[in-house]
């Protein structure tokens, strides 16, 4: 009798498990996620060991970095293998922290290669993730977008943004969609890294206007998510997010009201969500309410600020310079 009760608990607990249309989505921008390996076709010179920085080429292309932390990352920081696996180890401790063995998709950005990506990934697989992707972009520094899931990714492709032509454009990355399929449902992705404030408004605005054709393009449930690089200043500004309201509800605007945002400007000292996570409208998909949140645990945030605690290659501590967001969504 015993063994039938137990029993039928342990089949009841897989079916709620397999059969669940709730799924968990973090997006998190990993900030400089490189191997130590030298990619002719990337900008990674800051991100090798210190003995292959040695050569007068090298030196040359460090003083050609007009941002003072930048070039002395090219001459001095030594990214070897210990600290990239500190780096890998530290990211992990977050990603796994949230929701007892981390979300069920997660989209990354800045990520070098396949390479770096591919090792994460090992870390990942006794946590139950079962799949990655990532495609190059024609980004020449190196940090493209990624998605590491616990359920199968098909259809990986990327949208490029046709800026207007008087836009620079060569460190913008692509959209990366992906199709994430569970439960005999399937749900959009769209990982987003849009331009850095270095660079007009206006080429972010075209990023949110390449996104909205893409949904307006079919009638999937969808989740975009990402760096999107727009601060609270442009966003009213420009009401970029609120032209957005006919496709998307935007985490931050739908949640987590008392957060101060995934990302803290030192100079202008301000808050700012640069990164979130949106759900598309009237398609069947919602926020589940009170599950959105910016994620944060002693691993990636400085103890006496709050503040969003850089990675250092020398203390081999912190993770990166953007807070995880993080929430839990419904499928009806």
């Amino acid at each position: 009798m015993t063994r039938n009760i137990l029993s039928f608990i342990l089949i009841f607990s897989i079916s709620f498990i397999v059969y669940s249309d709730n799924i968990t989505v973090m997006s998190i921008n990993a900030q400089n996620l490189f191997d130590t390996h030298d990619d002719p076709l990337k900008d990674d010179k800051a991100f090798l060991p210190i003995e292959m920085k040695q050569s007068l080429k090298h030196k040359n292309s460090c003083n050609s970095i007009t941002v003072k932390r930048w070039r002395m990352e090219c001459f001095f920081q030594d990214w070897n293998e210990e600290t990239k696996n500190a780096k890998l180890q530290n990211l992990l401790e977050v990603i796994v922290s949230y929701d007892t063995d981390g979300a069920d998709v997660i989209g990354l950005q800045e990520v070098e290669n396949m390479n770096i990506l591919q090792q994460l990934f090992k870390l990942l697989e006794p946590y139950g993730y079962i799949d990655f992707k990532l495609l190059e972009s024609t980004d020449k520094r190196g940090v493209d977008t990624a998605f590491i899931s616990k359920y199968k990714i098909s259809n990986p492709k990327l949208h490029y943004v046709n800026f207007s032509p008087n836009f620079e454009t060569i460190d913008t990355r692509p959209i990366f969609e992906i199709d994430i399929n569970f439960n005999e449902k399937t749900l959009k992705f769209y990982n987003v890294h849009f331009p850095s404030n270095f660079h007009p408004a206006q080429m972010r605005i075209e990023s949110f206007q390449k996104l909205k054709e893409l949904i307006a393009s079919h009638n999937m449930p969808s989740v975009a998510l990402g760096d999107f690089n727009l601060t609270d200043k442009d966003d009213n500004k420009y009401n970029v997010y609120k032209n957005q309201e006919d496709y998307w509800y935007v985490a931050h605007r739908e949640g987590c009201s008392s957060c101060l945002g995934t990302y803290y400007y030192g100079k202008g000292k301000t808050w700012d969500y640069l990164d979130t996570i949106m759900v598309s409208r009237n398609r069947g998909i919602k926020f589940i309410d009170g599950t959105i949140d910016v994620f944060k645990i002693k691993f990636n945030t400085y103890k006496n600020t709050g503040k969003p605690h850089w990675f250092n290659p020398e203390t081999k501590r912190g993770v990166s310079d953007h807070f995880p967001i993080v929430a839990e969504i419904k499928l009806d």
